[in-house]
């Protein structure tokens, strides 16, 4: 199909021929402003400017013969222009190793100390370039963050690296290899998943692998799928597969976890167009959970396990069911774990043997970290299973491993949402809460001072931040906007961070940001604290600053406390001693401060330094802190 000219774009932009170059100036002949010449106003320039060629070229002028005097003539003419017209750079040409790029319309472009000059002017180009890439008759740059922006119309936009491998690229069934948002190669040997040629130590014996909304997949002949996030593999699902709640009609289709489409047709459920033999002559085709359902006009209800139909009810009013069953109640005391690691103690002790451990300790909420669609499919098993029922909720914290603080707002807010959408997909319906981030601050957005002014925050790294947060929300909203959602900051005295995305503001490098963005909202107020911060009440080197009353009087939502610890260098006895200390302070300040909930962190001592735990490595051993733990949850009702 031809393509057409939208209004601002130039034949280069939409795939057509170059525009002609500009013809050098011959006497007696002018071209309007910098358009390039039709060949009828060429021509007439040539006869309006030599006379004596045009009576020839028409026949007359004695005996020499016309044709050939002609001829020499437009040739020699032909070969001037061609010589003082440079000759348009192929695409893929960059600056460097290049010296300059020149364009369609025979325009040089260069690199300047990071400034991109069209025809020595300088662009405005909105980063400090490394390098400029001419790619499908357009130009690019990007900064030595891998920031990139596309120049349109003489004006620059965020955009991504244009040779990056188009979404649902499949490596070996349709592409020999895949390069990634940062120009890396990823390529497929015999089951192994090789990065710019190195073996990235699959955990599966790949059958091929997927590039999907910037993040590498792989897959095995099995069904299992695995994500690629800061260089280590994440057990995970197909990222194509269709949404928890999708349903036939009014979709025409639902992809499961394995890539295989369900249709119906006349009453039949079809797997990739093969009939199922479901016992009911279906009107709706659900998918819940990774699960298919079927459901005919009469309301009866038919779940596909293992290939097989089995009678069931609607699992969306059961979800709403579990839902309740575990929902807000007395959620005070609160308690880190990792519930959802594919490997350490958590991954070998069962959801049911957690259950009793929290519920001796007095635990009524729990928190547990998921970075993807499959860690929180865990966390949903155990809700429909030992938990439910339990009176222990649980709190998902979504760890965005991908996080870079170098990315555009954009990029980081599209990563934001669909990861969030993802996790969200899988727990709606059986939580009421989820924490946007964790410590996001802490990966070198304050680059000075303590964070409790806006000039100690980097404005480069501002947007990626804001970018990320924003979405997270936007897409555990976009599931269901019923969940509530909290922000966290780590760095002590950093809920400036929080103040400037609630007021709409960005950090300039003074301690008078920059005004005029759209301001974030968020349902609960989250923060971290922990003994070697000093008391949260009295902070700061001279035990003037109140956190708590900043963060009541600055968002006016609730508050949660979602990790705080004691010193892991102190005594066993100083530890158990600020347990039960820090537990009267915050139980004493619920009703002024709104202070919901407060999880100490953690469970189980992680090793490595991560030795916050009242169990040791264990699961089982208890410390002293246990015992400070269960004695105040048991003296305190809530």
């Amino acid at each position: 199909m031809g393509k057409t000219l939208e209004a601002g774009q130039s034949v280069e932009q939409v795939g057509g021929s170059a525009a002609l170059p500009v013809v050098p100036a011959i006497p007696g002949f002018a071209i309007d402003g910098n358009r390039p010449a039709t060949r009828r106003r060429f021509l007439a320039g040539l006869f309006a400017g030599a006379g004596s060629l045009a009576l020839a070229a028409c026949g007359g002028g004695g005996g020499t013969s016309a044709g050939s005097g002609a001829s020499a003539t437009n040739a020699s003419m032909s070969q001037r222009i061609a010589a003082a017209t440079p000759s348009e750079s192929s695409s893929g040409t960059t600056v460097p190793p290049a010296a300059s790029i020149i364009d369609g319309n025979g325009v040089a472009w260069t690199l300047s100390n990071g400034a991109v000059l069209r025809a020595g002017a300088n662009t405005g180009c909105p980063v400090a370039a490394t390098v400029v890439l001419y790619y499908n008759r357009t130009i690019y740059a990007a900064n030595a963050s891998g920031a990139w922006y596309i120049n349109v119309n003489n004006v620059w936009q965020a955009s991504n690296d244009p040779r990056e491998s188009a979404s649902g690229t499949v490596v070996p069934t349709n592409a020999a290899s895949i390069t990634d948002g940062n120009g890396v190669s990823w390529t497929w040997n015999g089951g192994a998943v090789l990065r710019a040629g190195v073996n990235t130590g699959c955990p599966v014996l790949a059958s091929w692998i997927l590039y999907w909304n910037h993040t590498i997949y792989a897959w095995d002949a099995s069904g299992l799928w695995y994500v690629n996030r800061n260089s280590a593999w994440v057990a995970s699902y197909d990222p194509r597969e269709s949404a928890s709640g999708t349903t036939v009609p009014p979709q025409r289709a639902i992809t499961d976890g394995n890539s295989v489409p369900w249709t119906v047709a006349s009453g039949a459920v079809l797997r990739n167009g093969a009939n199922t033999g479901c016992p009911v002559a279906a009107s709706l085709l659900l998918y819940w959970n990774h699960t298919i359902y079927a459901a005919d006009a009469s309301g009866h209800w038919y779940i596909n396990q293992n290939n097989a139909w089995n009678a069931t009810t609607d699992p969306r009013n059961a979800s709403t069911v579990a839902a309740a069953a575990v929902a807000p109640g007395p959620i005070f005391f609160g308690m880190n774990g990792h519930m959802a690691w594919t490997s350490g103690v958590y991954a070998s002790m069962t959801a049911a043997q957690q259950v009793s451990i929290l519920k001796d300790l007095g635990v009524t909420n729990y928190r547990a970290d998921v970075a993807d669609a499959g860690m929180a499919k865990t966390v949903a098993n155990a809700l429909n299973g030992a938990f439910k029922g339990s009176g222990i909720s649980i709190l998902p914290c979504i760890n965005p491993m991908n996080y870079s603080l170098t990315v555009s707002e954009s990029t980081a807010y599209s990563y934001g949402y669909q990861l969030a959408q993802s996790i969200a997909q899988v727990l709606k319906g059986l939580v009421s809460y989820i924490e946007c981030g964790n410590e996001l601050d802490a990966t070198g957005l304050i680059s000075n001072g303590a964070g409790n002014s806006p000039s100690n925050y980097n404005p480069s790294y501002w947007p990626a931040f804001r970018g990320i947060i924003r979405g997270m929300i936007d897409g555990v909203k976009s599931v269901d906007p019923n969940i509530k959602c909290g922000v966290n900051v780590g760095v002590p005295l950093a809920y400036t961070a929080l103040q400037m995305l609630w007021n709409g503001q960005t950090p300039n490098g003074s301690a008078t940001p920059t005004s005029g963005a759209t301001p974030v909202r968020w349902d609960i107020t989250m923060f971290h604290w922990y003994e070697t911060s000093g008391d949260i009440v009295r902070a700061g080197s001279q035990g003037l600053t109140n956190v708590l009353q900043i963060l009541q009087t600055s968002f006016g939502v609730p508050i949660w406390i979602t990790e705080w610890g004691y010193y892991t260098g102190d005594t066993s006895a100083n530890q158990a001693a600020y347990v039960s200390n820090t537990l009267q302070e915050y139980y004493s300040l619920r009703s002024t401060y709104n202070l919901q909930c407060v999880m100490m962190y953690e469970l189980i001592d992680m090793g490595g330094g991560d030795d916050f735990g009242v169990l040791l490595s264990d699961g089982v051993t208890k410390k002293s802190s246990y015992a400070a733990y269960k004695n105040f949850t048991a003296a305190h009702a809530v």
